[in-house]
């Protein structure tokens, strides 16, 4: 029997206020770091919700 590989949560800043589904509609606010799922990660960026939490950090680093 082979056990399940469990995925590693992914780091987000939120970009915008939203109210979260998947945890019981609470007000997530700009700025506010999350740890969700690689899938949850997706879709959230892909919304334009949230952006990985450590972007901001690389984008200053490759404009020096």
């Amino acid at each position: 029997m082979e056990k399940a590989v469990k995925e590693k949560n992914v780091k987000l800043t939120v970009k915008r206020d939203f109210y979260d589904r998947t945890d019981g509609l609470k007000l997530k606010k700009k700025g506010e770091e999350l740890s969700v799922s690689p899938d949850r990660a997706d879709k959230l960026i892909s919304l334009g919700l949230a952006e990985k939490a450590n972007a901001g950090a690389d984008e200053a680093t490759a404009e020096r």
